[in-house]
């Protein structure tokens, strides 16, 4: 082992002893259609929260936008989104049979 592998090696047993959670890897989707006219300002409102989800608009006549975001920001993004008058878009279950 060379002295810049066991130097690798002390430095990964400190992350996993600061008692730090594994970054999560998959982001989740959420489609709402909020009032044509407030597109910007959902868009600078998620900026605003420290880029809690990135925003697409995917029908612009009915304001339809999808948001990518972290399983941990869900409930701070649904709570922004209710309070704003935002009507959350369920996607139906993919059935297997």
């Amino acid at each position: 082992m060379k002295c810049s592998e066991a130097q690798s090696a002390r430095r990964r047993k400190r992350f996993k002893d600061c008692g730090l959670v594994a970054p999560c890897l998959a982001s989740r989707v959420l489609y709402a259609e909020i009032p044509r006219s407030q597109i910007a300002l959902y868009r600078f409102l998620l900026e605003g929260y420290d880029n809690l989800a990135v925003m697409s608009v995917v029908d612009r006549y009915r304001a339809v936008i999808k948001l990518r975001y972290t399983p941990f920001a869900e409930l701070t993004l649904r709570g922004l989104l209710l309070a704003q008058g935002a009507l959350i878009i369920e996607r139906p279950e993919s059935s297997n049979g």
